[in-house]
């Protein structure tokens, strides 16, 4: 639980909404209200992180940045969206940054499934939705991700990656035409094993 002892007061910050904490965070500095934040926000994001990058070291250090970022822009925070949405369209900048550095040191190598597939037909099928969303090019894993595991909508998705809501409808429909290929086909050939 995080509290700070303030003039005698004590700050629950674990009661305080998103845009409390940003306040405080960009108005006094308030370490402890970033330190809520990062919590707060640390799993939702580092699986969104998780999913397009693969690698936990740098999953870390992209969501360090991310909250940098969330520390050093506070105070220019207008209220034009939800917290977790700049926050997120924060962390699919920085994720995108990150990535091209990568990329031009090293091959980066998204596909870490197991080789094998269980035999257990539910932990098959989870294993073959996730190699089928890995299989997606980056701009339609990101939409896929947005919408159906953090549950955003059209107008938030737009905002988070900076582009018109028929673009991301268009993204979100051919990623869902792909996802149904894919996985129709990897069903056909284990029928047929």
């Amino acid at each position: 639980m995080s509290t700070n002892m303030t003039n005698n007061t004590v700050r629950d910050y674990t009661v305080m909404d998103d845009e409390k904490l940003l306040f405080l965070i960009g108005n006094s500095r308030d370490r402890f209200a970033l330190t809520e934040l990062y919590t707060r926000y640390k799993h939702a994001v580092g699986a969104f992180l998780q999913r397009s990058t693969f690698q936990a070291k740098l999953v870390e250090e992209i969501y360090n940045d991310v909250m940098l970022t969330v520390w050093q822009k506070a105070s220019g925070f207008r209220g034009e969206s939800k917290v977790s949405t700049w926050i997120f369209a924060i962390a699919y900048r920085q994720r995108l940054t990150h990535v091209r550095k990568e990329s031009r040191h090293t091959q980066m190598h998204t596909d870490n499934l197991p080789n094998e597939v269980p035999d257990d037909s539910k932990e098959s099928l989870n294993e073959t939705i996730r190699a089928a969303i890995s299989g997606l090019s980056d701009q339609h894993r990101t939409v896929i991700d947005l919408a159906y595991f953090h549950g955003y909508s059209i107008s938030e998705i737009a905002a988070i990656v900076d582009r018109p809501q028929n673009t991301v409808k268009t993204r979100l429909f051919y990623a869902r035409q792909n996802l149904k290929a894919t996985i129709e086909a990897d069903q056909l050939s284990l029928e047929s094993d």
